[in-house]
């Protein structure tokens, strides 16, 4: 029942040439209008991995196994490896010669394609074992399976990418590191964050360092456009911080364990490994499992980041260095890719730019005046980090920051335009003290005469300042008293309940007015707890009334209105929280004499109000923290 092919595959053990499948034009029309209903049980198995139900068709039919089983001309093993079912795979792949693996479907594709597509390194890693040569086979558009699994593998499955990459030989006709597509690789494994495979692939062929795509981009270029792939293109949180900078540097950029067991199973099929080397590699394998099982997912997040972060940065040094070796001048090279230094200093890649500065030192001197020049350019981007490097009060730094560029405007008009787009900051409040710190910040480094200077249609820097950011501060102003104004109803709430409380005390008084419970822990924790949210209500209503009577002028964003809305915050949080501890004192007064286990529900539901009020309202709290004390503008050393 299968249909008829005429294949002409090489086997891998003889040639590498690539295996092709031809159809001429009578089996073509078979498959347009067969009916494939015959093969539907063992289509509907691979595509779910049932291996019983399809070994009892290939046992009535063995023929079925190479046989085209939908009008995609694809076989049961493309079905199976696209579905990514790779126990199905390697069964399969056993019961398969090896040239039959080597087959492509309508739109060219083999089964070791599916299998890069979906990440699957299992089905990898059978599919080459029997056949070395499908690593080099080409699909209708000249790509190789590594380089279609560098377009489609992001994010995970990264293993498939590394056995690829390992297994592939720059062999005719494909030439996979050498030839027309071996920028695209380049290119696809950057896009997918795996800096450590070029790493390995740049070692084994120098000239990918230098080579351009299409547009006539290199690979600096590129590098540079990824700021995601730098520790200064990411924002990490105050955790992730923490956890970033304990987290131990990988020293080597090899392939991944589960890579390598995969090379050395191979590798045992052709000849035996000595005992011990199965023990180590036994012992290897259970290590590496606890360690995956016992490591949260963020912190095996951020150990991958930082990875890919020492792979980026030791790449682009090795770039520098294999340039120079080949051009000679490391200088000249960069001063005719000048697209590298204002790309990464548009973006915030202070990586890139020391490590420029550190091989081609002249290249702070040759971007003085220049509209392009890095300080000018992470002025006008809000770059903070790339502004850090030119903060210093030497010769170089105050000719950069007198100087105006080919459009006549300082770097004070700069700072006084609007940030872009792209800002990450959030919210208008937010984003105008920024703008004002932006400013205050560039104005230190201007001559005083310049401040004063007219820049545009007649007004100084700062008059262009207010004008330019009115809306903004509108929007800043009416976040502003909107937020203040709903927290002063909830403090007002609080501070009328606690002071009401604080002369009805619970189990009341006796003739004399003395509290009942007053010698008993309970009542001096209310009492306590009570005065505390009364202070700390009453301090959050004077502060979030102070913000709805401030003047809102433009430097009162920059410090003061944030500094009142963060002592607010701080202090309705104290608020409910000794309000739920004060309810919880007086329950378990009135009511420990009757229910003694209710001191502990009690603790646990009052602490719901709590977590929810700093669920929702701690992260506006750290934005201003940070936005208001941790955004500072340090020098920083260009070496």
């Amino acid at each position: 029942m299968s249909i008829p092919l005429n294949i002409d595959i090489a086997t891998a053990s003889s040639s590498h040439t690539a295996p092709q499948i031809n159809i001429d034009t009578t089996t073509q029309i078979n498959i347009a209008y067969r009916d494939f209903d015959y093969y539907i049980p063992l289509y509907k198995a691979a595509l779910q991995g049932n291996w019983e139900s399809a070994k009892q068709v290939l046992e009535n039919d063995p023929s079925a196994a190479t046989a085209v089983i939908n009008r995609f001309q694809m076989t049961a093993l493309h079905v199976a490896a696209g579905e990514g079912q790779s126990a199905f795979v390697e069964k399969l792949v056993d019961f398969l010669p090896a040239e039959a693996l080597g087959v492509q479907d309508r739109v060219g594709l083999t089964a070791l394609h599916y299998a890069a597509i979906t990440g699957s390194l299992r089905a990898a890693v059978a599919l080459v074992s029997k056949n070395s040569a499908l690593t080099n086979v080409l699909d209708p558009h000249g790509r190789t399976p590594l380089l279609v699994a560098a377009r489609y593998v992001y994010e995970c499955n990264y293993d498939v990418l590394w056995y690829l990459a390992m297994m592939t030989s720059d062999e005719e006709p494909s030439c996979p590191f050498t030839g027309p597509h071996a920028t695209d690789l380049v290119k696809g494994l950057l896009l997918s964050g795996s800096l450590d495979i070029i790493l390995y692939i740049i070692e084994r062929y120098p000239s990918l360092a230098t080579a351009t795509t299409a547009m006539g981009s290199c690979l600096p270029n590129l590098l540079s456009l990824t700021p995601s792939n730098f520790l200064s293109g990411n924002r990490l949180g105050v955790w992730e911080s923490c956890v970033y900078s304990v987290i131990p540097v990988q020293k080597s950029y090899g392939p991944p364990y589960t890579v390598r067991r995969s090379i050395m199973k191979d590798v045992h099929q052709q000849g035996p490994i000595p005992k011990r080397h199965v023990v180590l590699r036994r012992l290897q394998r259970l290590v590496f499992t606890v360690f995956t099982q016992l490591t949260p997912s963020c912190i095996k997040r951020l150990q991958e980041a930082k990875h890919r972060h020492q792979c980026a940065v030791e790449l682009f040094k090795q770039l520098c260095t294999r340039i120079s070796a080949m051009h000679g001048s490391l200088t000249e090279y960069f001063l005719k890719m000048d697209k590298v230094q204002f790309q990464a200093a548009s973006l915030g890649i202070v990586e890139i730019l020391r490590i420029m500065y550190q091989l081609c030192p002249d290249l702070l001197w040759n971007s003085v005046g220049d509209d392009y020049s890095p300080i000018r350019v992470a002025i006008k981007n809000r770059q903070e980090n790339i502004f850090g490097l030119f903060c210093e009060k030497n010769a170089r730094n105050k000719l950069q920051s007198d100087s105006v560029g080919s459009s006549s405007e300082s770097i004070l008009y700069l700072a006084a335009t609007l940030a872009p787009q792209h800002s990450n900051v959030s919210g208008a409040a937010l984003q105008m003290q920024r703008e004002m710190k932006w400013f205050k910040e560039v104005e230190k480094l201007v001559h005083p005469f310049s401040r004063i200077d007219n820049v545009k249609r007649g007004k100084t820097a700062r008059e262009l300042f207010t004008e330019l950011h009115k809306d903004l501060a509108a929007a800043g102003e009416k976040w502003m008293k909107d937020t203040s104004s709903s927290f002063l109803i909830v403090s007002t709430l609080i501070a009328t309940v606690v002071f009401t409380a604080a002369f009805t005390v619970p189990g009341g008084n006796d003739d004399d007015g003395v509290p009942n419970f007053l010698k008993t822990n309970a009542f001096l924790v209310f009492a306590m707890s009570d005065a505390l949210s009364l202070f700390s209500s009453l301090t959050s209503i004077l502060m979030f009334l102070s913000i709805l009577t401030a003047r809102y002028t433009e430097e009162d964003f920059a410090y003061s209105l944030p500094k009142r809305l963060i002592i607010g915050l701080a202090s309705l949080f104290l608020a409910i929280t000794t309000l739920m501890v004060a309810f919880g004192a007086t329950l378990s007064i009135v009511l420990d004499q009757k229910l003694k286990w209710i001191s502990a529900p009690t603790v646990l539901l009052a602490l719901v109000p709590v977590a929810i009020f700093t669920s929702l309202q701690l992260p506006l709290f750290i934005e201003m923290v940070r936005s208001t004390f941790g955004f500072n503008f340090i020098p920083q050393s260009p070496w």
